[in-house]
C-alpha cells in the first residue's frame, strides 16, 4: 500500500478554483483560496477554519470542520459558494456545498478538482491504489471517465475554461463549453511531470525539470538560476516561476523569476518571506503579497503599485484585483 499522501494524489489549482495544502498552525495571516467577481473564499489559518466573503466584504459563512479535516476547497460558478472534499486522514467524507451532499462516490479517495454546479463537475477518484480515475460529471450528455495514476494533478487558468493535467509522462488538455469538460489534446514528456500552471495558451509543468508547454508545441526546459521550481504564475502575455525555502535558521525566502516564450529568465526577485505570487489574467502585471503589503509589478518585475496592510491578494478572471486587509476586510482595486 502507499502512503497516503500519495494515495491523495497530487491536486494543484489556480485562478478562481485553487485547492488548499494545509497550513502549519502558525502565525500566518489569512489567504484568500478562491475568488470570483462576486466574493472570495479565505482560509483563516490563526483562527483555523476556512470563511466566505461576499462582493461587499460581508462574512456570509464560515467553516471550522473542514479546514480541521484538512480539506480542499473550491468555488462552484462564483464565489464564496464553495465545495469541500478530501481529508488529511483516513477515507474522504462525501463531497459537500452548503446545502449538503455534493457528488456521490464510492471512492475511498474523492477530490473535487472544479464545479459549476453538481451536474458539471470534474472529479478524481482512487481506491488508494497506483491507479485512479478522472470523472467529468456534464450537464449535457454522458460522464466521461479517464484512468490516471497516482501522480495525477490539475491546473486550471483564470477564466476556469481551460485545464491541463498529469499522468505519468502525459499531459492532458481540457476545454469547458456548455456541455461541460471535454479533453481537446495531449502532450508526451520524457519524464513523469505535473502541472503547476496554466494561463489557458500555455503551462507550466516540472519533473526532474521545468517545462513550458503548449497545446501543439514540444515542450521547452524552463531555464533560471532557482535550484528547483515550486510554482508558478502566468497570464496570456506574460509568466514566472518561484521557489519557496528555509534557512538554516527556519527564516523563509521567495526566489521569484520572470521567463520569456524561449524558457529564458528575464528577471529575478529575492524576498526574505514566504510571498504569495497570482498573475493578473493577462500576464502584464503580477501581485506580490509579503509582510503586509501587496506590491504589483509588470512583465519586467518593476514595482507599479504597492497596497499596504494587505495579507493576501488576487486577481478575478476580469481582471479586478482583490485585497484582503491585515484587518480581515475585503477590498478591490479594479484594472485601468
Amino acid at each position: 500500500m502507499m502512503s497516503r499522501a500519495v494515495l491523495a494524489l497530487l491536486v494543484f489549482l489556480t485562478g478562481c478554483s485553487t485547492a488548499t495544502a494545509q497550513p502549519e498552525p502558525d502565525a500566518r495571516p489569512p489567504a484568500i483560496v478562491a475568488v470570483s467577481a462576486e466574493g472570495a473564499v479565505v482560509a483563516d489559518n490563526r483562527g483555523e477554519a476556512f470563511y466566505g466573503l461576499d462582493r461587499a466584504g460581508r462574512e456570509v459563512w464560515r467553516d471550522t470542520a473542514a479546514y480541521s479535516e484538512g480539506a480542499d476547497v473550491v468555488c462552484q460558478a462564483r464565489c464564496p459558494d464553495p465545495v469541500f472534499s478530501g481529508a488529511a486522514e483516513g477515507p474522504d467524507p462525501e463531497p459537500r456545498s452548503l446545502s449538503g451532499a455534493f457528488a456521490k462516490s464510492d471512492a475511498p479517495i474523492k477530490r473535487v478538482l472544479t464545479a459549476r454546479d453538481a451536474s458539471d463537475a470534474v472529479i478524481v477518484e482512487s481506491d488508494g491504489s497506483e491507479k485512479g480515475r478522472l470523472r467529468l460529471i456534464r450537464p449535457k450528455g454522458k460522464e466521461k471517465r479517464i484512468p490516471v495514476d497516482s501522480g495525477f494533478s490539475w491546473a486550471e487558468d483564470a477564466s476556469r475554461t481551460v485545464a491541463v493535467a498529469s499522468t505519468g509522462k502525459q499531459v492532458l488538455w481540457f476545454r469547458h463549453d456548455r456541455r461541460g469538460w471535454r479533453e481537446t489534446s495531449r502532450t508526451t514528456i520524457g519524464e513523469p511531470a505535473r502541472p503547476i500552471c496554466t494561463s489557458g495558451t500555455t503551462a507550466v509543468v516540472t519533473g526532474e525539470r521545468a517545462y513550458l508547454l503548449t497545446p501543439s508545441g514540444k515542450p521547452v526546459p524552463i531555464t533560471t538560476s532557482l535550484e528547483a521550481v515550486t510554482g508558478c504564475a502566468a497570464g496570456t502575455k506574460g509568466l514566472v516561476v518561484y521557489a519557496h525555502w528555509k534557512d538554516g535558521k527556519d527564516r523563509r525566502f521567495t526566489g521569484i523569476r520572470g521567463v520569456d516564450p524561449l524558457g529564458k529568465q528575464t528577471w529575478t526577485r529575492e524576498i526574505a518571506d514566504e510571498a504569495q505570487i497570482r498573475a493578473h489574467p493577462s500576464g502584464t502585471t503580477f501581485v506580490i503579497t509579503y509582510g503586509g503589503t501587496a506590491e504589483v509589478v509588470d512583465g519586467s518585475g518593476r514595482s507599479v503599485a504597492t497596497h499596504p496592510g494587505t495579507a493576501s491578494a488576487a486577481y478575478t478572471a476580469d481582471g479586478a484585483l482583490a485585497l484582503l486587509t491585515t484587518a480581515g476586510k475585503l477590498r478591490w482595486v479594479h484594472a485601468s
